[in-house]
Formats: structure tokens, sequence, C-alpha cells
């Protein structure tokens, strides 16, 4: 689990962007779950990768607002990988995308996407319909 800024100014403006920002983690063997936090105009501010085991990533929203909030964030993109190379959901993703989005919400911070990456290619929940945006 590490904290970086970004060295040069990135801007996710929409899911193929945090694709692509994140493609490393498509390949990986074990799940990863990273926050990319944003300014308004959709800078990266930061970005915090925890890392997991094969088949999930134990974490909180509490694991990962403080970073992004530090940071001077108002925005947040979640994205992890599958090594299965599947892009479907599963429930525990689902169900922590919306732990998260409660909790970001009392904080002031807006969850715009959580991204799923993998060999197969990559899959933006909200777009699917399983993360609706206020």
């Amino acid at each position: 689990m590490h904290l970086t800024t970004p060295p040069a100014p990135v801007r996710l403006r929409d899911a193929l962007d945090v694709a692509a920002h994140f493609r490393d983690l498509a390949l990986l063997e074990r799940e990863v779950l990273a926050i990319a936090g944003l300014d308004h105009r959709g800078q990266l501010l930061c970005e915090r990768r925890l890392h997991g085991h094969a088949f999930g990533v134990s974490a909180t929203p509490r694991d990962l607002l403080p970073a992004v909030l530090a940071a001077g964030a108002v925005a947040a993109i979640l994205v992890h990988n599958h090594p299965s190379g599947r892009l479907a959901p599963s429930d525990a993703d689902l169900a922590f995308t919306t732990r998260f989005r409660e909790a970001a919400a009392v904080c002031g911070l807006q969850l715009l996407d959580h991204v799923i990456v993998a060999s197969g290619g990559w899959l933006s929940l909200r777009h699917a319909g399983w993360l609706e945006l206020p």
C-alpha cells in the first residue's frame, strides 16, 4: 500500500482515461484496489493502491478516504483489477462501491466511477448502470 503523487498533470475525463492510466493492473496475478483523487477539473491529485491476493482485497472506505481528502480531492474514482480476466463485478465489488460512495458523500467527496480492469478489457460500473451519480 502506497500513496503517490503523479509527476506530470494527468486528467481522467472518462472511464477510458481511467482504464488507460491503470492498465498496469490488468495483468497482475493478485487483486489491487486503487483510488484516484481528482480536483474539480478532473486532474489527478493522488492515487493510492492496496494490494490483496488472487481473489480480493480486504479494505474499507477508511483505508482509502484519508489519502484523497488530505490531497484536497473533491472527487474520486475507484479502480481494481480482476486477475481472472472476467469483467463482471462480484457482489462484494458492488457492496464495497455502495459503502464507499456513502462514506465519501459524508466527507463531501463525490465518487464518479468504479472501473474494473482485466486482461479482457475494462468495465465502468457507472456506464453499466451499477453506480448512479447523484
